[in-house]
């Protein structure tokens, strides 16, 4: 009676190429840099930018929108997030918690955006 081998050497390669190829990805989307500040914006204007190391536990916010459109945000020193709003449709309250500079989360009734901003000099992408 012939035995069956449970893999041959090719299927071995194989294993070992996935392998290799999810701990790039890892590596490289896993990396993301921590956002440092909370910036909230209106129609290009600054309406608030908090230090998130500074904090010793979350603040909620308040901020009046184009159109009478209220939003409450929480920024903690993990991230920040649409906790409320009165507009709609409600896709900046299920965008959730943001964590990494470079992140944004939209209140496109309102005009409201939040975005994290990482340490001074940290380059997201690089193109040559």
């Amino acid at each position: 009676m012939e035995t069956k081998k449970l893999m041959a050497p090719r299927d071995g390669l194989l294993l070992l190429g996935l392998l290799l190829l999810a701990s790039i990805l890892f590596l490289v989307l896993g990396n993301r840099p921590q956002g440092t500040a909370a910036v909230v914006e209106r129609d290009g204007e600054i309406l608030c930018r908090q230090e998130l190391s500074a904090l010793a536990a979350p603040m909620e916010l308040e901020f009046e929108g184009e159109g009478g459109h209220r939003a409450t945000l929480r920024i903690s020193p993990e991230g920040g997030c649409f906790l409320a709003s009165t507009c709609p449709d409600q896709t900046c309250v299920r965008t959730g918690v943001i964590t990494h500079a470079g992140e944004t989360a939209l209140c496109l009734p309102a005009r409201l955006v939040l975005r994290l901003e990482g340490a001074a000099g940290e380059a997201d992408a690089e193109t040559y």
